[in-house]
């Protein structure tokens, strides 16, 4: 897959402080970087096709609950307050997950303060302040929060005797003032997307156009796993276009910077969302280009919604449940309040089940009201309940 670096749009001008995206991906600093020459070359093989058909049906299951670590207690944080805060509140998915920890926080008679945002590194600074002053036991991050760009308040806070738990985050020793993490698997939903998008253009080579956030921690980890999907399994016939938005501008440029590149490559024939909280913004710069479908990760509810209509826009959006990742991100604050070691971001992790059209209402379960039965139901809370001497 060839590309080349040129920016289409004025916001790929706008300069965007993040970390280098890897070789393997478009050197971008924020907006559109245009794909090179459109490859030709014969249609995606049988065998091929079929082996992606086999890693989206597996990816299509419900995940089973396994234990992150040893039996620890809830009750050692009876009392506590805690502060809860996500990426960007105005994300669906983000914001569901935070209300769920505030909720389950109560059910174990904790004190759980929701801080909302908007996406700015500035109100993430004031959040672990806050916490900080009010000398809480824990001060908890949502939904890839950068550590970096909250450095010094976070090792203030960790100086200061808070636990600071960052879910959805994978590179614990990478920052100081950091003492637990959860994960999700963007990386495997990036990968499924890719598959799903060539098995539904039923062997045609797929000219994607990839729109993700690099100001959220998982945003070069996407755009490596969407490059290097393609890269195996279609390099001389399938390309990529990309278009970075930071997520304080995903309301006001990501419509725009989708219409742009849609319209400099009218060969884009899937456009595929790192995070689904963007699909919103992009969709109505989408529809207007006829038979272009949307892919995307997060499992936001309002998103899994448009997928139940006839003919969606949507066609696939793998993510995680946001009940669960709030148990996950208890688990490490119960078990660091408690004065055990964290555990292992690799156990920590909220797995993944891919939604498509064919399998979404079991997302929503009977009576289409979310009851987390399409990620196997309560198993996992009844296991964290158990794993914490909950009864």
């Amino acid at each position: 897959m060839k590309t080349s670096s040129k920016f289409g749009s004025s916001a790929g001008r706008r300069l965007f402080g993040g970390a280098a995206l890897g070789a393997a991906a478009l050197a971008i600093t924020g907006g559109v970087a245009v794909g090179g020459a459109w490859a030709a070359g014969g249609p995606i093989s049988a065998s091929t096709l079929a082996s992606l058909k086999t890693m989206v049906t597996k990816a299509e299951a419900a995940p089973k609950f396994a234990a992150p670590g040893p039996a620890v207690k809830a009750s050692v944080i009876k009392g506590d307050s805690l502060t809860v805060f996500p990426v960007n509140s105005e994300i669906d998915a983000c914001n569901t997950q935070a209300n769920d920890f505030a909720s389950l926080g109560k059910a174990l008679d904790a004190k759980v303060t929701v801080d909302s945002n908007a996406g700015n590194p500035a109100q993430w600074v004031s959040a672990i302040q806050n916490a900080t002053s009010a000398k809480d036991a824990a001060v908890v991050m949502l939904c890839g929060v950068i550590p970096g760009a909250v450095g010094p308040q976070l090792t203030a806070a960790h100086n200061a005797g808070l636990k600071v738990i960052d879910g959805n985050f994978n590179e614990t020793s990478d920052y100081t003032g950091l003492d637990g993490e959860t994960a999700v698997n963007v990386i495997q939903g990036m990968r499924d997307d890719v598959a799903d998008a060539l098995i539904n253009l039923k062997g045609k080579a797929l000219h994607a156009l990839f729109v993700t956030s690099a100001s959220i921690i998982q945003g070069p980890a996407s755009i490596t796993a969407v490059t290097g999907e393609i890269n195996k399994v279609c390099p001389s016939t399938c390309t990529q276009t990309t278009v970075n938005v930071p997520i304080q501008d995903w309301a006001t440029a990501t419509e725009s910077d989708v219409a742009s590149a849609l319209t400099a490559n009218p060969k884009i024939n899937a456009v595929i969302i790192a995070f689904d909280g963007m699909e919103a913004f992009a969709a109505p710069a989408v529809q207007s280009h006829a038979g272009v479908k949307i892919y995307t990760w997060g499992g936001g509810r309002s998103v899994e919604k448009v997928m139940e209509g006839s003919n969606p826009l949507v066609m696939a959006d793998s993510g995680p449940d946001e009940d669960w990742d709030a148990y996950e991100a208890m688990d490490q604050v119960i078990r660091l309040v408690g004065g055990h070691p964290a555990a292992s971001v690799n156990n920590e992790l909220d797995p993944n089940r891919f939604w498509v059209p064919s399998n979404v209402k079991a997302f929503f379960g009977p009576g289409g009201t979310y009851g987390n039965e399409g990620y196997g139901g309560n198993a996992f809370i009844k296991g964290f309940d158990k794993l914490w001497g909950v009864k």
